[in-house]
C-alpha cells in the first residue's frame, strides 16, 4: 500500500542580481535555508540566467491573463502559481531594483490583468501567501530601499502575495563583506524560518 506524503509548501526565491555570487544572492540563500529548515521546499531562480524581455504593452494579455510573448517569463509565472510564499531579492541600482528584476516586474502585467480585470486566482495553492523583499545597497542612504519598494509591492499585489517582510543591508561596498556579517546572515535565516510560521502565531 502506498502512503502519500504531505506536500511541502514551496518558497520561491528570485534573485535579480546580475552577478553570479553577490551579496543579494547570499542573503536570499540564507532566507531560503531558514524556510527549508522550517519545512519548506525552497527554490532559487536567478534572473540573470533567463531570457526575459521587456513588456511590450501590446494588450495581448487583456482577455486571457497570460502573456503572449513566449520567453522565460512563462516559467516564472508557472512557478509563482505553485509558490506558497515569494522572496524577491535585488541590489539597488540608481534608487530602484535591478534591470533584471524590473523587467520581470513589468511583465507582471498579465498577472495584474488576471487579478484586477478578470478577477481570477493566479495561484494553485490555498492559504496565506506572503511576500518578502530583500535588497542590498553599496551606499549609506537608506532611503534608497524605500524608493525601490513601490514596484515590488505592486508585483506582490498583482501576483496575490501579501507584503509580509523585508531585509535591507546597506554599505555593502565597505568592509566587512556581507559574507562576514554573521548577525545579518543569522537574521536572514531567522526571517526565512518565521516565514513558515502559521498566520496569527
Amino acid at each position: 500500500m502506498t502512503v502519500e506524503q504531505p506536500v511541502r509548501p514551496l518558497v520561491l526565491g528570485i534573485s535579480g542580481s546580475p552577478r553570479v555570487r553577490s551579496n543579494t544572492r547570499l542573503l536570499l540563500e540564507r532566507v531560503l535555508a531558514g524556510a527549508a529548515a522550517a519545512g519548506a521546499d525552497a527554490e532559487l531562480v536567478a534572473l540573470r540566467e533567463l531570457q526575459i524581455g521587456s513588456c511590450r504593452h501590446c494588450g495581448g494579455c487583456d482577455r486571457t491573463g497570460s502573456c503572449v510573448v513566449l520567453d522565460d517569463i512563462q516559467e516564472i509565472h508557472a512557478k509563482l502559481r505553485r509558490a506558497q510564499h515569494l522572496v524577491l531579492a535585488s541590489p539597488i541600482h540608481f534608487a530602484g531594483v535591478s534591470t533584471e528584476m524590473k523587467a520581470m516586474i513589468d511583465r507582471g502585467q498579465a498577472l495584474w490583468v488576471s487579478t484586477y480585470i478578470l478577477k481570477r486566482p493566479v495561484s494553485d495553492v490555498a492559504g496565506d501567501r506572503r511576500g518578502v523583499f530583500i535588497a542590498t545597497c553599496g551606499g549609506e542612504d537608506a532611503r534608497m530601499f524605500e524608493w525601490a519598494k513601490p514596484p515590488v509591492k505592486a508585483f506582490f499585489n498583482s501576483s496575490q502575495f501579501a507584503y509580509w517582510g523585508e531585509l535591507f543591508e546597506s554599505r555593502t561596498d565597505q568592509p566587512p563583506p556581507v559574507a562576514q556579517r554573521s548577525d545579518r546572515l543569522q537574521e536572514a535565516e531567522a526571517l526565512g524560518y518565521r516565514l513558515m510560521e502559521p498566520a496569527g502565531s
